[in-house]
């Protein structure tokens, strides 16, 4: 079968244009070859297409000629190397287009889904239009969903007043005996820049009509350069170890794995998902904690624009340091998103969280969040919104009388700017605030931070 009528978007409106200062001969050939094409006669096109390479070895019609005829004799790796070749001598935009959407076509029909993806990302540079851009993010969409692998990657760096989640105030009360004591110098908010990575995996290892099994797992870290005026701060301590301190010494890593399960049979109202990690925490250099998630998650199909998500999770944490406690975190969200008539997004969700670790460590907390995304781009920027709102109780803590009482409000203001891409990918900001009022005051914390990352366009 021919590669035109297995995947439309690789010659949808695709023409071949004439070198306008080409030979008579390899413009007759070119004549020729275009016609056996045409009427399914892929070895007389490779026979014409090999003598005008042999005439004019850079011809970029005569390559994509030979690949395309090599396509349809279903010799797709020589193909593919063949549409490269195409791509690396096209002389326009429009022609090194065409080639990557032909050589991402091909490696789909192959089942090469990774390189397909690759392929039409190297498209997307090329694309000329919005309705060229759109055609190339379907075919992306379909080459993921075909595909066993998927491969996240993220990084920014943030410039921020509070790297640490130190105190606001810097001091410390001790309401049972009236004392009030400064904080250590690394235990208040310190400036500095973050720079975050992450990497998620996901290999699909079953899928049927009823179910969908995965196996995950995840990598993420954080470090930081402290500001100078954080670095002098901690230069004024007193004391030897608190001087020594630097931005490593707040880096963490956090690793994971475990699986996902989908399944779509069980439940009356819709799919429900099962997932279960596995995973480990490293801060300072230091491996603190061992954890093991576990949560279930009911998705309720609302309407063709809305959709319901009920979800529970539990987290066992084991203490790896005696400066921990053992803990056991229950949460259960909601999360209802839908998709206005004018295209934007809604998310509304309301969480509520018992962490039990001890007497001064167990807390419940509730919270409420909405996240806005408009639709149509702004001058050419994607923007979205967030607030989150909550509040955390205490029982008991160690320097209040009647335990502790958290408010906490935090804030993003999100722009994409898709206008500026490469291989599918644009820039990113996000000025993200927070702020959290303790009764505890050494636990009032805020923190303002901008975030420059990048985000796929797919």
């Amino acid at each position: 079968m021919r590669l035109t009528a297995l995947w439309p978007l690789l010659v949808a409106g695709m023409t071949i244009a004439t070198v306008t200062h080409a030979q008579p001969m390899v413009s007759e050939l070119q004549d020729q070859a275009e016609a056996a094409l045409v009427a399914n006669e892929p070895e007389e096109t490779i026979r014409l297409a090999g003598q005008m390479l042999d005439i004019a070895p850079d011809s970029f019609v005569a390559t994509f000629l030979l690949a395309l005829a090599q396509a349809d004799l279903g010799e797709l790796q020589t193909a593919a190397n063949t549409g490269a070749r195409a791509y690396a001598v096209a002389a326009s935009e429009n022609s090194r287009f065409q080639a990557a959407r032909f050589v991402a076509g091909v490696r789909f029909r192959a089942g090469q889904y990774t390189r397909s993806e690759f392929w039409l990302r190297r498209a997307a540079n090329h694309a000329q239009t919005e309705a060229d851009l759109r055609t190339i993010a379907r075919a992306y969409v379909a080459s993921a969903d075909a595909n066993p692998l998927s491969v996240r990657f993220a990084a920014s760096l943030a410039p921020t007043d509070n790297v640490n989640g130190g105190s606001e105030g810097g001091v410390l009360t001790l309401e049972s005996i009236g004392l009030t004591l400064i904080l250590p110098e690394n235990r208040r908010s310190l400036s500095g820049v973050a720079f975050s990575a992450s990497t998620d995996l996901r290999y699909r290892v079953a899928q049927s009509p009823q179910q969908s099994t995965a196996l995950i797992g995840t990598v993420s870290g954080e470090t930081y350069e402290l500001s100078s005026q954080a670095k002098d701060l901690l230069a004024s301590s007193p004391d030897p170890q608190v001087r020594a301190v630097d931005g490593s010494d707040f880096a963490n890593v956090t690793a994971a794995v475990g699986f996902d399960r989908v399944q779509n049979n069980i439940s009356p109202l819709g799919p429900v998902r099962f997932e279960a990690t596995l995973g480990t925490y490293w801060e300072g250099g230091e491996r603190l904690v061992d954890f093991r998630d576990l949560s279930i998650e009911q998705i309720i199909p609302i309407d063709r624009a809305g959709t319901f998500r009920l979800k529970g999770f539990r987290r066992g944490q084991d203490a790896l340091t005696p400066a921990l406690l053992d803990s056991t975190l229950y949460e259960v969200t909601g999360t209802f998103d839908r998709a206005l008539a004018n295209g934007d997004e809604l998310q509304l969700s309301l969480r509520a969280r018992r962490n039990e670790a001890g007497a001064e460590s167990s807390f419940d907390e509730y919270q409420f969040g909405i996240g806005y995304a408009v639709a149509e781009p702004v001058m050419g920027v994607q923007i979205s919104t967030s607030l989150q709102l909550g509040y955390r109780t205490f029982e008991e803590f160690a320097t209040t009388l009647n335990g502790r009482e958290d408010r906490f409000v935090s804030g993003t203001a999100t722009a994409a700017f898709r206008r500026l891409s490469y291989f599918g990918f644009s820039p990113q900001v996000a000025l993200s605030s927070a702020r959290t009022v303790s009764t505890a005051e050494e636990n009032t914390t805020s923190s303002i931070q901008l975030i420059l990352g990048i985000t796929s366009n797919f």
